[in-house]
């Protein structure tokens, strides 16, 4: 019989040592793959113009500097087209988190008629890219009827009535109020997932108490799925405040949004001098760091809570 030219009892830590060796050295790639273009914005953020190109100093900045910031902000109007990005984003988030949580709600916990069917709606429109309803949209907006509405009016008074919300606030609100806002097809799948994995028990013990459907689901479901629904807060934030199609495609009355603005500025140091050049571009990553900053914190909070989603999404009771 063939002996081990080395004990097992050696071998066993040798082989969970080169385990543990290559796994934390994935992963601290595949990390600083991911943090890597924060820290390049924070550290040209702190840069000055003129030490920019120095050896070294794209990580280490000799002379840190916040006057990037201070001027960038104030150059470029960030608070201006925040306030618009940051409004757009909180209504339309409440919006969706409310509007996809009963739809997942009826989907994963009642059968009904076409129930399949409308499931593979809301999956199919994961699948499909925004800019292929741009222009349909454009147009829906541009001559809102009202749902119908203006055109029984029509038949009456003999010219359709519409009504312009390409321009308004409610060009993103309405979208989000009915379950087909940015990325609503994710968080329905989200919430049926949850749903539907939450034990009978629960609602067949509210009923027996008396509770109505609508009962259950505010009384019994929402406080038993805190994760979900905190993940999709945080990835509606997220999609909305990053969102630069449609908020562009829109030409907001009130205003620009944020990320139209910023993705503007790369057009700024065309026909500029080297100087002016090098202080747009560290005053262009500091513009760019300040406005992902809130989307930084806003994970920080609520990453507990997206990865116990993550994890129970797809279990059993």
């Amino acid at each position: 019989m063939h002996k081990r030219l080395i004990p097992k009892s050696i071998l066993s830590p040798i082989a969970n040592l080169l385990y543990n060796v290559f796994r934390y050295a994935l992963l601290a790639g595949v990390s600083y793959l991911a943090i890597f273009p924060i820290i390049k914005m924070l550290t040209a953020s702190l840069t000055e113009a003129e030490t920019y190109y120095n050896s070294g100093a794209n990580f280490i900045p000799p002379v840190a500097t916040f006057q990037n910031f201070v001027h960038s902000m104030q150059y470029f109007k960030f608070f201006e087209y925040a306030k618009v990005t940051g409004l757009i984003t909180i209504t339309c988030t409440v919006c969706s988190v409310i509007v996809c949580s009963l739809v997942g709600y009826s989907i994963g916990r009642y059968k009904f008629k076409g129930r399949n069917l409308l499931y593979a709606c809301v999956l199919f429109t994961i699948i499909m890219p925004i800019q292929t309803a741009q222009l349909p949209l454009t147009y829906y907006y541009r001559w809102f009827d009202l749902f119908g509405i203006g055109k029984i009016i029509g038949l009456f008074t003999g010219e359709t009535v519409t009504i312009n919300i390409l321009h308004s606030l409610a060009r993103f609100i309405l979208p989000a109020a009915l379950g087909v806002g940015l990325r609503a097809g994710i968080f329905i799948f989200l919430f049926q997932s949850f749903f539907a994995n939450m034990p009978k028990d629960l609602e067949e013990a509210a009923k027996i108490d008396g509770c109505s459907p609508f009962k259950i689901y505010w009384k019994v479901m929402i406080p038993n799925i805190t994760p979900v629904l905190v993940t999709v807060a945080l990835l509606s934030i997220i999609y909305y405040w990053n969102d630069s199609l449609v908020v562009d495609m829109a030409k907001l009355d009130m205003g620009p949004a944020l990320m139209p603005q910023i993705e503007s500025l790369t057009e700024l140091n065309i026909g500029a001098g080297y100087m002016d050049q090098m202080q747009l571009k560290v005053e262009y990553y500091a513009i760019m760091f300040t406005s992902v900053l809130p989307l930084i914190i806003v994970f920080m909070f609520g990453q507990r809570f997206f990865v116990e989603c993550m994890d129970r999404s797809g279990s059993k009771g």
